[in-house]
């Protein structure tokens, strides 16, 4: 194809000829109907693309007379007024915001609420396939058979079962695994399945301390918490698509970022409803609430090693800035509540 001066006629029964040359005089080389055509949208003063039946296009620069033969022929009120509002800074400012905050309601509270009623709805059969996966893949991946002797892990489950034994409908298993590299740790996974690890064991003083981890990791299983992160990772990613127009930008950090950031908060509100129920828990069974701040603390410095006692921050200290980039929300506030005043 190849680009060549050309004139449009129109007459006032919306026949339209195409010549060549710019010139009226010579035979047309295309005609059709107005209503035939497919005329691109107007964006500010840029050039319309107008599409004939047969596929050729005719460029223009005379954006008045195309959108008045639209007005007369075939344009909707609602193509005058898109052009409207693109035409007005303001306007255009001011649906930016509107757009800008509909989609921030949408990730901040259309997401969750979605998510927590589609793994309220997710078959059984379902989650447990996702659960024997992930399982799976943490076996391949970062953990070793556990370590500790066999009558320290009956005796372990024994006391674990009386609580456990109390949510049959979250079909709660327990099991032991050499932590590795991610040391000192306890995880839910989505088919009611628990895993500590010997290190946390090992860091335990005693067995209610990882009673206490328990009822974390019974919270994480009651809100059905791993299950909807999946589900809220793939909104958010269908998301960033329909913003971006291009499924590859959902790998680009610079498109990616919010959403990360998105799922961090979505991970510390988890961690913090894990913790209510957790600490209602403790209450209910008569368990000091204090023995969950000890194995906190504990945590802390083990994953601190370096750090002098006395320069950790105090409980009424403000977050500092890394804190919000962390999927935990701040473990001073969370020990902090479960600390017992003397």
């Amino acid at each position: 194809s190849r680009r060549t001066a050309a004139l449009m006629l129109v007459d006032d029964d919306g026949n339209v000829e195409i010549h060549n040359d710019d010139a009226a005089t010579t035979a047309p080389i295309a005609s059709c109907l107005f209503t035939e055509l497919t005329v691109s949208a107007r964006l500010g003063n840029t050039p319309r693309l107008i599409e004939l039946p047969d596929g050729s296009r005719f460029e223009s620069t005379d954006n008045e007379g195309i959108d008045g033969l639209l007005r007369r022929f075939h344009q909707s009120p609602w193509s005058r007024a898109l052009h409207y509002l693109e035409s007005h800074l303001i306007l255009v400012l001011l649906l930016l915001l509107l757009v800008g905050g509909m989609v921030w309601g949408f990730v901040s509270f259309g997401v969750p609420a979605i998510a927590r009623v589609t793994a309220a709805a997710m078959p059984a059969e379902v989650v447990q396939q996702l659960g024997k996966g992930t399982l799976e893949l943490l076996d391949k991946s970062l953990f070793e058979p556990s370590e500790l002797p066999r009558g320290r892990q009956t005796e372990l489950l024994a006391a674990f079962e009386q609580y456990t034994a109390q949510y049959p409908e979250l079909n709660i298993r327990v099991d032991f695994r050499h932590g590795g590299e991610i040391g000192a740790n306890a995880m839910a996974l989505p088919d009611g399945f628990i895993v500590f690890t010997d290190e946390l064991v090992e860091l335990a003083q005693n067995d209610l301390e990882l009673v206490t981890i328990l009822a974390h990791e019974i919270g994480h299983q009651a809100h059905r918490h791993l299950l909807r992160r999946v589900i809220q990772s793939s909104l958010l990613t269908a998301v960033l698509v329909l913003i971006t127009g291009d499924v590859s930008s959902a790998s680009s950090i610079i498109y990616a970022a919010p959403a990360i950031l998105l799922e961090l908060s979505y991970s510390r509100a988890f961690e913090l409803e894990a913790d209510e129920f957790a600490y209602q828990f403790l209450i209910e069974h008569q368990i000091s609430t204090q023995y969950f701040a000890d194995i906190m603390q504990r945590l802390i410095q083990q994953a601190e090693p370096d750090a002098h006692p006395h320069r950790h921050q105090s409980a009424d200290a403000d977050p500092q800035p890394a804190d919000y980039f962390s999927t935990h929300p701040d473990p001073r506030q969370r020990i902090k509540k479960f600390q017992v005043t003397p």
